[in-house]
């Protein structure tokens, strides 16, 4: 690195937008806000950041160009946005990458990954975009661990679904695959949902009336009596009566297994596409479990450095995914190893640039990025109301981490840095588990 920084940022999910249904809604405005900023910031624009007694004597900090932007995963909503809605919001945020002069790094995440055949280097305005797969830097040393280095301390980025037991299995690589089927009838795909349920209800009638009438023919379906009567609905559905009249021997020959399979590859994805993620956030829900995530760390570092050798001795793992803000400091990661030596493993973890409507007791802090320099580490914060930046110190993150609430004193400290005032408030009263 050169005397420049790197700003990172991750889970944007764009596409999503008007989706509070689902839980989380897009914000490609403030993205957009962000980079428009990191531009100016690049092209000479003097960014000054109150560090209070955080600072180590100094009173406030001069922000160093960008010479690195990473994009640590889910940028893109490639499961649950449509088609319109991720050409919309990611448009305008990629004609923006192109006019900032600095590296860029894209790094998949779960929510992105069908961009992997992209894998590769790609023209972004006056320098590149990478498009990576699992970490940045590339471990193409299956013999030793590589790292970023800035000023004493070692990075390396990982989108962080890697740390999630749910996603160690493989077949969540395929979503994005019932995602296309599901958009590829368009509004259409709600009738074969429709249809799919009805083969249901037949298949459960037709089974009722072969119980009560045992000696009756298959021909005594209620297929035989269903059919007629969708011949007095042509114009609501769209088809003529001579349509349904040549379905039926096909669907009388097929029976109800083939029907029901049919309506399931026809209506299968879309019913996943419109109603998995209601489902998954009633029964499971997205609340932040704090232990699983440590363990998790520990499971993949164990096994990812089992065979390599990792010369840093204070390592830092920067990783989003789970839309929270959060800092695992090397005590709780204890014992890291390498090689059978201990490993100061700190892990930096940050937070979304979505709404999220799913759980709103916790009071996300969102749109932040962490800011990198060969002399600092600190999460940035914008104040969408002043607009305006402050620090989120990284002790103030792990101490609310610790206790849910940070203390009124900590609280007054931040608002001389600049905190919102409601930040701030919520900080030092809501709980946060």
């Amino acid at each position: 690195m050169g005397e420049g920084s790197i700003f990172v940022i991750s889970d944007c999910h764009l596409g999503l937008v008007g989706e509070k249904s689902k839980g989380i809604v897009s914000e490609p405005e403030k993205v957009g806000q962000f980079l428009n900023w990191l531009i100016r910031l690049k092209d000479g624009e003097k960014t000054k950041i109150k560090l209070g007694p955080w600072g180590n004597g100094r009173k406030e900090k001069v922000l160093k160009p960008p010479e690195k932007l990473l994009l640590i995963g889910d940028i893109l909503e490639l499961w649950d946005a449509t088609d319109r809605g991720i050409e919309y919001c990611s448009r305008p945020i990629f004609d923006l990458l192109e006019k900032l002069r600095c590296e860029k790094i894209y790094l998949l995440g779960n929510h992105d990954y069908d961009l992997k055949p992209l894998i590769g280097t790609y023209p972004s305005g006056e320098h590149t975009m990478s498009i990576l797969e699992d970490y940045y830097p590339i471990q193409e040393d299956e013999k030793s661990i590589l790292t970023l280095k800035m000023g004493k301390r070692d990075y390396m980025f990982i989108h962080g679904y890697q740390f999630d037991k749910i996603f160690r299995f493989q077949p969540w690589k395929h979503l994005s695959d019932i995602r296309s089927g599901a958009l590829a009838f368009g509004n259409y795909g709600d009738l074969f949902v429709g249809l799919l349920f009805l083969g249901i209800a037949v298949a459960v009638f037709n089974y009722i009336l072969l119980q009560l009438s045992p000696l009756s023919s298959p021909s005594a379906s209620v297929l035989n009596f269903l059919f007629p009567l969708l011949q007095f609905l042509p114009g609501f559905l769209g088809l003529s009566q001579s349509f349904w009249s040549s379905l039926l021997p096909i669907f009388t020959f097929l029976g109800n297994a083939g029907l029901i399979l049919l309506w399931l590859i026809l209506g299968g994805p879309r019913f996943f596409y419109l109603y998995a993620r209601k489902i998954w956030n009633k029964l499971v829900g997205t609340r932040y479990n704090r232990k699983a995530s440590v363990s998790g760390i520990l499971t993949w570092w164990n096994r990812f450095a089992k065979n390599r050798d990792v010369k840093s001795k204070d390592l830092r793992i920067v990783y989003g995914h789970t839309h929270l803000i959060d800092v695992i400091m090397p005590d709780e990661l204890t014992p890291a190893k390498n090689k059978g030596k201990e490993v100061k493993l700190t892990a930096l973890n940050i937070p979304s640039w979505v709404k999220d409507y799913t759980e709103k007791h916790r009071q996300k802090l969102r749109g932040t990025c962490l800011y990198i320099d060969d002399e600092d580490e600190m999460f940035i914060g914008w104040n969408w109301v002043d607009k305006n930046y402050f620090m989120v110190p990284i002790d103030v993150v792990y101490e609310r981490m610790e206790n849910g609430v940070i203390s009124k004193e900590t609280g007054k400290k931040l608002l001389s840095i600049d905190w919102p005032k409601v930040m701030v408030d919520r900080w030092t009263s809501v709980k946060l588990f």
